[in-house]
């Protein structure tokens, strides 16, 4: 399978897309911590080294796109399309991928320090990008997504209590709580985020796509000559 197979339905793999979910996400992501520095200045330290953080960003823009589009191939790409295959319809692979991408973050310290409920975020994560791909045809928004996502975070702040520490610009020192309640502001974010999406590419036929059977093209037989056969 080759590249434009594996990640995408067009003519090939359209970096606009991918490009576009990054600068948004990232855009967000920025704009958020910004607001939660100023907002409660108590709850963050400056952590900013300026010949760590060039060692960061090195590393960080070589590897974290690398990481995250390989995420994005195995769940979205090759899980998702063999379980479609198999199920004979979208809405397993839909589910089983979504699900099983959030727990694999189980084990991850911040559940441990917040509890099971942030689960729903890395489980809704899962859902998210699945719906980008599905409507959308391809991993393009996802892959943009995700990268944006985890590459903002390392630049920008880091916790003694997450998975991720690096030598960001912010260290949070705060004694974070999570409750179905703050959930709720990434549940809209995500939503407003499959609007905005929907409208730029025009998805139509939600049920069918995120739902519908998987058909699997026909092929004809080749039949091959003599000339042909005799090449092998």
């Amino acid at each position: 399978m080759s590249w434009t197979e594996a990640t995408t339905s067009r003519a090939k793999f359209d970096w606009s897309r991918a490009g576009l979910a990054f600068v948004v996400v990232g855009a967000v992501s920025v704009i958020t911590t910004v607001i939660g520095y100023y907002g409660a200045p108590e709850d963050y330290v400056w952590n900013f080294n300026a010949e760590k953080f060039a060692v960061l960003c090195v590393i960080a823009v070589l590897l974290v796109p690398i990481q995250t589009t390989w995420e994005e191939l195995f769940f979205r790409s090759y899980m998702m399309q063999g379980l479609g295959l198999m199920s004979g319809n979208r809405a397993v692979p839909f589910i089983i991928t979504s699900v099983v991408f959030g727990g694999m973050h189980v084990f991850n310290p911040e559940i441990a320090k917040m509890g099971y409920i942030v689960m729903v975020w890395y489980i809704g994560t899962g859902f998210l990008l699945g719906i980008f791909t599905l409507m959308d045809e391809g991993i393009e928004l996802a892959v943009g997504f995700h990268a944006a996502n985890n590459l903002i975070i390392a630049l920008l702040v880091t916790s003694d209590w997450t998975a991720f520490q690096t030598e960001s610009i912010l260290k949070d020192v705060s004694d974070p709580a999570v409750d179905v309640i703050t959930m709720l502001p990434i549940l809209g974010y995500y939503a407003l985020l499959v609007l905005l999406f929907a409208k730029i590419y025009k998805w139509k036929n939600w049920k069918e796509k995120l739902f519908g059977k998987v058909e699997v093209p026909f092929t004809e037989p080749h039949n091959f000559s003599v000339n042909e056969k005799n090449e092998f």
